[in-house]
């Protein structure tokens, strides 16, 4: 299982052989007269968070390696990083942590990578305490301490929070690989913010594990050895009868107007409510077994007066527990259920059409209109009116609405040099620094770049082109006490009245807030360009490959009788390649140059995911025996880059007839690699020292080709010659291959 650990720089090349392309009889038509009109493109980028409501969970970040301190400051700096690695990253912490991941139905989502500490997370808090992290909501262990002891004198008086961060300061010691991960991930999502006192703010995300924790140590902690602290494994025989369902305790409710209707489980809205009966039973139990000798106790428990102490004593703070769980848990499901929407219009007809002199080409006005929309908004309802039969906690269900008077950011994705626009805006402030208006609207105008020389004495040819921009909510121009408020605290209709519970345990912190894009789109903008008549083709290509395979694998015996194990494959790859080709001008073809390279940009991954089982080994290092071990174990590659490079366009043929074909080989682009190693369970000790957890960075290269063929559509007229088409095919390995085009030539020379 080990893996070789590869050189700095990487190489992979991606060969694909090209496939025959069988021609077909009669060929595709060829039109007389100019190609349709092309149409602006816009495209939604990957956003875990925003697309939970529809999409769900989505996938782990799978961490190799033994869980110690190192591997949890990886872990946080990869959530903190607040892209579109975080959620995975969040929810593979959280397995390593030993919580499972549950949906509102309680269905387990994801399991613990090791372990379980018998507690779990519904898989709306995962994404709502990461969204609410974000946008800096957080507390403090002054805060949560005293939320839970309420104005309980006896309870206030065993100082929770001092105890809180003495025993989180003794758990990043722990000899426990899981609580040392855990107590060391806590404060790593600190960030710059370290967790040094009870007043240190701390995030959502931290508020979230320390509180979960603390719920399952107090509902255990008569099964812990005598003098076992907090956030430490406990082991006990009494522990087996609670499964990870027990945090979804049902809950019935009395409120007649309750769109859930009555009766209804709370564990599908909030998914915390009765935590009163549920511990006060297991409190019952463990009384019983005190006093009946089967659980020892010495007087050493880490919570005496609590723990030992009178029924009448953990009541107050098992209420507490549960309205401090209901205040986060709603929280967490109106942040999960957040939506940032946008709508980019720019009028038709298109394509903005370029000068061919030195004056300005055509101008058009793009408008960004930017919305929140709440997703289960009956669902959130429901919770709300939970809320308030439970804590008697008053809140409104959220508004729909614009986004007003918050920062937009546009930027180009095309070098300033390659772009055929310039970009004005309408306050005089450049691109990147734009805010919305009342109705939730930003505008910028496009204008066609005068030529760089005079086009219009001479003959040229229209070159379809592309310019390509990012627009999205600029949370790292935003000034956090100000921005903020509207779009999370506003929007999410918590009344004032809430704060007499709810400021006891969360605020808003803004310094904590990470740069951060709320939602973020990519607008393709069509635009005619002119080149001088020239043989060579001008335009664009678009080329993406992608894979998602599973297959079953069987495992295999080497000579010492140990398997390779039996399991489940993944592959998950996909690849874009953006090319614009840079026609030669008359001198260039006169000097017989050679041809231009293309303008490039690349984006891709390639991701290679194994879980696997090997039973009944014999060998165990030096031990024989009968050993299993199970193990997750993969590599992930992601790669982007823009760069000059050739490539290869092959045309022939007349009036009657074509045959059309591309190819390309680029040179080293530079990509980041993660080679892991997981062991989830085994019986071997040696098998521990497998685990291993690699990252570096490297160089791929991309290649690919498209066999000569007849390909779509031809359309000729006056001002030139035009290929517009796609082909899409699949490759032996199930690959499934597309290019797409709109390319030109001056009619002149065919």
């Amino acid at each position: 299982m080990k893996h070789t650990i590869p050189a700095l720089i990487f190489s992979l090349v991606l060969t694909i052989a090209i496939s025959a392309q069988p021609p077909r009889r009669g060929g595709p038509p060829i039109h007389q007269g100019p190609p349709p009109l092309p149409k602006s493109k816009v495209v939604s980028m990957a956003d875990p968070l925003n697309d939970f409501a529809t999409k769900g969970l989505g996938r782990t970040h799978s961490f190799g390696g033994v869980p110690n301190a190192a591997l949890a400051e990886t872990a946080a700096k990869l959530i903190l990083a607040n892209d579109e690695e975080s959620l995975p990253a969040l929810i593979g912490a959280l397995q390593l942590s030993g919580f499972h991941i549950i949906d509102k139905d309680q269905k387990i989502l994801f399991k613990p990578a090791t372990d379980a500490n018998g507690t779990a997370f519904f898989d709306y808090e995962v994404v709502g305490m990461l969204r609410a992290s974000q946008l800096g909501v957080g507390s403090s262990l002054e805060k949560i301490g005293n939320a839970l002891a309420g104005d309980n004198q006896d309870l206030k008086r065993l100082n929770l929070p001092k105890q809180f961060l003495s025993d989180l300061q003794a758990a990043r010691r722990s000899g426990d690989e899981q609580n040392l991960f855990l107590a060391n991930l806590v404060f790593e999502l600190g960030g710059a913010f370290r967790l040094s006192t009870t007043q240190s703010p701390i995030s959502l995300i931290q508020t979230s594990l320390i509180e979960r924790r603390f719920l399952g140590d107090l509902i255990e902690a008569y099964t812990a050895d005598a003098g076992q602290a907090l956030f430490e494994r406990r082991d006990h025989p009494l522990v087996d009868e609670f499964s990870v369902r027990r945090i979804g305790a049902s809950f019935t409710s009395s409120v007649d107007d309750s769109p859930c209707g009555v009766g209804d489980d709370i564990t599908k809205y909030v998914g915390y409510e009765s935590k009163t009966h549920k511990v006060l039973k297991i409190f019952d139990r463990i009384i019983k077994g005190v006093q009946t000798g089967d659980i020892p106790d010495e007087g050493k428990s880490p919570l005496p007066n609590i723990l030992t102490g009178p029924k009448k004593l953990f009541k107050p703070i098992a209420g507490q527990i549960e309205k401090a769980n209901t205040v986060l848990s709603y929280y967490k499901l109106i942040a999960a259920n957040m939506n940032i929407e946008a709508k980019i219009d720019i009028p038709e007809p298109m394509p903005l059409v370029r000068t061919k002199d030195f004056d300005s080409g055509a101008v058009k006005i793009m408008t960004a209109t930017f919305q929140i929309k709440y997703a289960n908004s009956e669902a959130i309802n429901c919770a709300g009116k939970m809320m308030k039969a439970v804590s008697g906690l008053e809140v409104e269900v959220p508004d729909d609405g614009p986004l007003k008077d918050i920062p937009v950011k546009w930027e180009p994705l095309d070098r300033a040099e390659n772009s055929p626009l310039y970009v004005d805006t309408f306050d005089g402030k450049d691109a990147y620094n734009q805010k919305t208006d009342e109705t939730g609207q930003n505008k910028i105008k496009l204008t066609g770049k005068p030529q760089k020389r005079d086009l219009s004495k001479m003959p040229v040819v229209p070159v379809p082109k592309k310019d390509r921009w990012r627009v999205s909510v600029a949370t790292e121009k935003m000034d956090a006490k100000k921005d903020l408020s509207k779009i999370f605290f506003g929007g999410a209709g918590l009344k004032a009245g809430i704060g007499s519970v709810i400021g006891l345990i969360v605020e808003l912190i803004p310094e904590m807030m990470g740069k951060m894009a709320l939602k973020s789109y990519r607008v393709d903008i069509p635009v005619r360009d002119w080149e001088p008549c020239s043989e060579d083709w001008g335009g664009t290509i678009t080329y993406t490959k992608d894979l998602f395979k599973t297959t079953v694998v069987r495992s295999t015996r080497s000579s010492n009788g140990n398997s390779t194990g039996d399991g489940v494959s993944t592959i998950n790859n996909h690849v874009e390649v953006n090319v614009t080709l840079n026609p030669r001008d008359p001198v260039q073809l006169a000097a017989k140059s050679p041809k231009n390279p293309a303008n490039f940009q690349v984006y891709g991954y390639y991701i290679h995911k194994f879980e696997g089982k090997r039973e009944a080994d014999p060998c165990c290092g030096p031990t024989e025996g009968s050993f299993s071990t199970s193990f997750v174990s993969g590599q992930e590659t992601d790669f982007n880059g823009s760069f000059m490079s050739p490539f290869g366009l092959s045309f022939s043929g007349g009036d009657m007839d074509f045959q059309l074909g591309f190819d390309f080989a680029t040179a080293g682009i530079k990509s980041h690699h993660h080679n892991y190693v997981q062991v989830t369970g085994t019986n071997c000790p040696l098998e521990k020292n497998e685990s291993s957890d690699e990252n570096f960075d490297g160089t791929i290269t991309l290649s690919d080709a498209l066999a000569s063929g007849r390909y779509r559509e031809r359309y000729l007229d006056p001002t030139g010659d035009f290929l517009s088409g796609s082909k899409t095919y699949q490759i032996p390995d199930g690959s499934t291959i597309n290019w797409e085009w709109d390319l030109s030539r001056c009619k002149a020379t065919r």
